[in-house]
């Protein structure tokens, strides 16, 4: 069972805004929703959708002046052994580097096999990088985190999949939810010729299950849980809590 909370709080009324939410789990081969339930703050309208990497998404917004944006996503999910099979995905778009995702030169040598590569970049990254909460922001690149040696599970992911696509693996970001997280989690997907495959460089392992995906893309950039842009001067504050677990 899930239970993903955000509320966004503005320092003065806003006129307007808008706003783009991954905040619902994703429905694929190896996780099955069996109930979901949105609630959102009454003044905001929603529509569902999906975007460019086929994620569902809701949008919409508030056109009346208010201070508070708040909405819970909560429901239950069946989870699998966590393989993806390839559904005709622009490969080449996972394989190129972005502006996130860009390191010169990674520190270790290719593996011919993508498996083991994997392994190998997973371990690599857990035992060379440091976890350190609050040490870098949504806008820190693979390359900064290579250099400091320390970030959070965005940047584990975003290092392991600028050292896959260097050895020419197609590897794309993950957002989701997992057990003990108080927040939203992040891991990487690789493509091993036939599947896409869970890789988690933070906890240093494969995928196997209890991962519950949320959205996927070249980066973070492209899958952001919670995205918006609102008229007027005002300052703004995000308090997000998740909880996950097992039922």
């Amino acid at each position: 069972m899930y239970n993903y909370q955000t509320v966004v709080e503005f320092s003065e009324s806003v006129p307007s805004h808008a706003v783009l939410l991954r905040c619902q789990p994703a429905s694929n081969a190896c996780q099955t929703l069996e109930q979901e339930h949105m609630v959102v703050s009454p003044d905001y309208w929603l529509q569902a959708g999906i975007d460019a990497f086929y994620n569902r998404i809701l949008y919409g917004g508030a056109t009346e002046p208010h201070k508070t944006f708040a909405y819970v996503s909560t429901g239950i999910v069946t989870t699998d052994t966590y393989i993806l099979k390839y559904r005709g995905e622009n490969l080449f778009l996972f394989k190129q580097p972005t502006t996130l995702t860009t390191v010169k030169e990674p520190l270790m040598e290719a593996t011919e096999n993508v498996i083991d590569a994997a392994y190998a970049i997973c371990n690599w990254i857990n035992k060379n990088i440091v976890y350190e909460p609050l040490c870098t922001t949504v806008e820190t690149t693979a390359a900064e985190v290579l250099e400091r040696k320390k970030g959070v599970c965005q940047d584990f992911a975003h290092l392991m999949i600028a050292f896959c696509r260097h050895q020419g693996i197609p590897a794309r970001y993950v957002n989701g939810f997992l057990v003990g997280e108080g927040e939203t989690h992040a891991w990487v997907e690789i493509f091993d010729g036939y599947n896409w495959l869970g890789f988690d460089p933070t906890h240093n392992c494969r995928i196997s299950d209890g991962y519950v995906k949320l959205a996927h893309g070249r980066d973070a950039r492209d899958c952001s849980v919670n995205r918006g842009l609102y008229t007027g001067l005002a300052n703004q504050q995000t308090t997000i809590h998740v909880t996950l677990q097992e039922i």
